[in-house]
């Protein structure tokens, strides 16, 4: 039997931050790349088993699953990873809370699928969204114990909750599509995934549910949490609006041609923003206290991942016809320009990924609430623009992307007013990082005229891959050679004795690199306060 969960404190000693950060990170990308390669692999099965109707029908339904799934713990997960003294009461008090609106939400999730699917014209939508309102239970008895392990840094218990989950959702999904069960072999799946992350995160979570509840404890806790759920709220409305006017207005056909498209981008922003992200928050949480540490964190972490991002996503809008053929068959071609426009959207999400997580550790939920209140009011307005006027679905990932680079300014300036990071020098940092970039543009659409059409769409998306990588790399070595130098770095504590590579490091690279930083003199007298930060 498991040992009764024993409250821990965040405390303001980091000392031993870094290397469980780092351990964290390195479950963090076996989780995210599991997840994703896994999850693409039965889905490219499954995409060339079932028709885009199917799928459409099922991202219809994920509307309305999704939005409620958002309000089963109401944000008590997050407070309880960003509450510094924590007791068994608030997490009791969290537990049953969720499990109690989990219940509620199945109930309603039951009776109200009869009038939506009445509303939106399709019929076969109301046994689907009934038996995926299940779904609110059994993620309500996961909430909490996630938010625990999170907190924790446990990210190994989370990772082998995941892979599990989806391996043994995606065998019953695809035994199902062979046997002809069309749109319900997704829903097996989903079903199936879900019952077993519970089986799973309760085998490897210490805490149990106990009594300790009062509305003491929630009201502690919901204080931040109510701005939590709101903002996720806001997030969802504005990534799924387009799926709700496309599936109401245009059909499901061309919403599951949609959805396949949005897939690809979803799996690589998951890959490529969502392994640091994850990690981000609670260990942002633990420098709260201290302003200039939490900036330092924040300009290492955005720095690193950039050189990640904005590549990937401008590589892959280069590259978007020949992968989606080459992943789910010639049948999808139509989804190519749609995520080939979706994919425009990195130089964003390289500049604020991580402003929500910045702003929520720094005490400011409320104002990621309200940034992402414009940005579901904007997604909106563009998207009904698109559907109703275009018709097209090329025309909503436009509206999509552009939306991004409106909002853009004013999320730089909500980060320098509530958490210090100056534009100009944040900004700056990344120049290396976008001529690289540029470079690396120009040599994929040299191959693309050169060998296009004389290889198939595998030969090309390999040679593309390969001279886009080469080309990057290589330019920026050459602009910035200790950036190249930080990604590496950090790539390799993420690996298995990556912390025994890391002190052999001579201390005349680690001065440089800090000084080049602007880091302070403490942080070059005891280096495990730089080390904190990374």
């Amino acid at each position: 039997m498991p040992q009764p969960w024993v409250p821990t404190d965040h405390g303001t000693d980091n000392r031993g931050l870094q290397p469980r950060v780092a351990r964290g990170l390195t479950w963090t990308i076996i989780d995210a790349w599991g997840r994703q390669l896994l999850g693409l692999v039965v889905f490219a099965i499954l995409a060339r088993l079932l028709v885009a109707a199917d799928f459409g029908l099922i991202a219809l339904a994920a509307v309305f699953v999704g939005l409620a799934n958002i309000v089963v713990d109401q944000g008590l997960g997050d407070a309880i990873v960003q509450r510094r003294a924590l007791t068994r009461g608030h997490i009791d008090t969290a537990f049953w809370v969720a499990l109690a609106t989990g219940v509620i939400l199945t109930l309603a999730g039951v009776v109200l699928a009869i009038p939506i699917a009445a509303l939106l014209g399709e019929p076969e939508l109301q046994p689907i969204l009934q038996v995926l309102s299940l779904v609110f239970v059994l993620s309500a008895l996961t909430s909490i114990q996630t938010a625990l392990l999170r907190r924790d840094l446990a990210f190994r218990s989370l990772a082998l909750r995941t892979l599990l989950a989806i391996a043994g959702g995606g065998v019953v999904g695809i035994a199902l599509a062979y046997a002809g069960a069309g749109a319900w072999a997704l829903v097996g799946q989903q079903l199936v995934q879900a019952a077993l992350a519970v089986v799973v995160l309760w085998r490897v979570s210490p805490w149990r549910p106990g009594r300790q509840v009062s509305r003491q404890y929630f009201r502690e806790l919901f204080a931040f949490g109510v701005n939590i759920v709101g903002s996720d709220i806001l997030v969802f409305v504005s990534r799924n609006t387009d799926n709700l006017l496309i599936g109401a207005l245009m059909g499901t056909t061309p919403l599951g041609i949609y959805a396949v498209a949005y897939r690809i981008l979803d799996a690589t922003g998951s890959l490529l923003v969502g392994i640091a992200r994850r990690i981000a928050f609670p260990a942002f949480s633990r420098l709260h206290h201290d302003p200039e540490r939490l900036r330092r964190a924040y300009f290492r972490v955005t720095r690193t991942s950039s050189a990640l991002i904005l590549p990937g996503f401008v590589g892959l809008a280069l590259v978007a016809p020949e992968l989606i053929a080459v992943l789910f068959g010639p049948r999808w071609s139509e989804s190519g320009p749609v995520a080939a426009v979706l994919f425009l959207i990195g130089p964003v999400l390289a500049i604020q990924s991580f402003s929500g997580s910045l702003l929520n550790a720094a005490g400011h939920p409320e104002v990621v609430f309200r940034f992402r209140l414009v940005t579901a009011l904007t997604n909106v307005a563009g998207f009904l623009i698109a559907v109703v006027l275009f018709r097209d679905i090329v025309a909503v990932a436009v509206a999509y992307v552009a939306r991004g680079y409106l909002l853009l300014p004013l999320n730089l300036h909500l980060v320098r007013r509530h958490a210090g990071i100056p534009i100009g020098q944040y900004l700056l940092q990344l120049r290396g990082i976008v001529v690289a970039t540029l470079v690396m543009v120009g040599a994929v659409l040299a191959v693309k005229v050169a060998a296009g059409g004389q290889i198939g769409n595998l030969g090309l998306l390999g040679l593309e891959a390969v001279v886009g990588a080469a080309v990057f790399v290589a330019v920026l070595v050459l602009v910035e050679r200790r950036l190249a130098g930080e990604v590496l770095e950090v790539a390799a504590q993420a690996m298995p004795g990556g912390q025994r590579a890391r002190r052999r490091l001579g201390r005349g690279e680690r001065r440089e690199a800090a000084a080049a930083d602007g880091l302070d003199d403490v942080a070059l007298v005891n280096p495990a306060v730089d080390l904190d930060d990374v």
